[in-house]
């Protein structure tokens, strides 16, 4: 079995420093993030960009740039940003860093996110009955097709988003377009209300979904991920954590890192035989 692609996430759009104080917020606490991830294991990060003030999630090239240019002082981990961008952000800025940032091949990421589909997001506090958030991500046809053109055009290899079934045909629609080369890379993302929930049979279906050939990685919400992650790393799958997904390192515990985080993951990993990849092994696996 070839070995294990840990992905970091180390601040994401939803999580806030009320959930986790240690969430970082500016450039330099992201991209510090970002290297000691890589030194626990992490052969991948996933960017977000914040406002260094207020902590709201931005979709700023000029913000991105600043992270990824002191990460990649500092190490080889494989960049991915997010075209995701947050609740609010409209679709032209979300997919907007890549022209961006692509023309600077020191900032220009390896790996972006592409979302496969439209998802009603929610955030439930359940003894109040009330939605912390209630939004709609949309991504619709022509939208998805334009950004899958747009990393293509770029060189930025997409990580494809898949938090229910129909996710996956959508993807395989852009590839029948040419919008998406061989070999793919799927994510299934398990656990965020409105999508599918984090369970073993959910997770087999999944990648047994996906076309021969495909590679695959896991992200479950909060402490699903170390539950669920042992049966990714065991069906052969990938796994990403970090304080995007998840805010505890165990239940009623706050994750100090995503460091941490990721360095349970390759801890489980190891104990069970598998051994963790570095950014270069990765790089290979994912054939960017």
């Amino acid at each position: 079995m070839e070995k294990l692609i840990i992905t970091a996430a180390v601040t994401g759009a939803l999580t806030t420093r009320q959930h986790n104080p240690h969430l970082p917020h500016t450039p330099e606490e992201i991209a510090r993030a970002a290297v000691d991830s890589w030194k626990a294991g992490a052969a991948v990060v996933h960017l977000h960009a914040r406002d260094p003030l207020s902590g709201q999630p931005l979709q700023k090239a000029d913000l991105f740039a600043k992270i990824i240019r002191i990460i990649r002082s500092e190490c080889d981990i494989i960049i991915n940003t997010s075209t995701g961008g947050g609740p609010g952000i409209p679709l032209a800025d979300r997919i907007g860093i890549i022209p961006e940032l692509s023309a600077d091949p020191e900032v220009r990421p390896e790996m972006a996110s592409l979302n496969c589909g439209s998802l009603n997001v929610g955030m439930l506090n359940r003894k109040k009955r009330e939605f912390i958030l209630n939004d709609v991500q949309m991504n619709p046809w022509a939208s998805m097709l334009h950004f899958a053109d747009t990393l293509k055009q770029h060189g930025v290899t997409p990580e494809l988003e898949i938090y229910d079934t129909a996710m996956i045909n959508n993807a395989l629609v852009l590839q029948s377009l040419d919008a998406l080369s061989e070999p793919l890379h799927f994510q299934f993302v398990l656990g965020v209300l409105g999508g599918l929930q984090a369970t073993v049979e959910n997770l087999v279906f999944l990648k047994n979904s996906i076309p021969g050939g495909a590679t695959w990685s896991l992200i479950a919400a909060g402490l699903n991920i170390y539950m669920l992650g042992p049966s990714a790393i065991a069906l052969g799958g990938h796994v990403r954590t970090g304080l995007e997904d998840g805010v505890h390192i165990e239940k009623g515990v706050l994750a100090q890192s995503s460091a941490q985080m990721v360095a349970k993951i390759a801890r489980i990993s190891g104990e069970m035989g598998r051994e963790v990849a570095t950014p270069q092994e990765a790089r290979e696996i994912l054939s960017l």
